[in-house]
């Protein structure tokens, strides 16, 4: 495997690691809110979901850029993601805000 391709599939790999684990902590949380609340928690999930799902290319640009101005522990893993793994990220957010809700 070419060095470029295995360096996009290992930094593919940490988002869907960050993905997952985002997962989790929104069931997790989901599972402690009280029915009691209503639809409240799930109108306020779907609209940021479809709005991180809108606007995943732009968000995962800014951050990106403002990666550099981040302490290094936090820009390294920005670059490590590279442009497309942010906005992958903020995608993939974007849909399991939006996914819960069904859960």
């Amino acid at each position: 495997m070419p060095m470029q391709v295995r360096a996009a599939v290992e930094s593919v790999y940490w988002v869907v690691i960050l993905l997952v684990v985002i997962a989790a902590g929104v069931s997790w949380l989901l599972y402690w809110i009280p029915p009691s609340l209503g639809r409240l928690p799930g109108g306020f999930l779907l609209a940021v979901g479809a709005l991180n799902i809108l606007l995943h290319r732009r968000i995962g640009r800014q951050t990106f850029g403002w990666a550099r101005l981040m302490p290094p522990v936090v820009a390294r893993f920005w670059g490590c993601g590279g442009e497309k793994g942010a906005q992958l990220l903020y995608l993939g957010i974007g849909i399991i805000l939006a996914v819960e809700l069904v859960s």
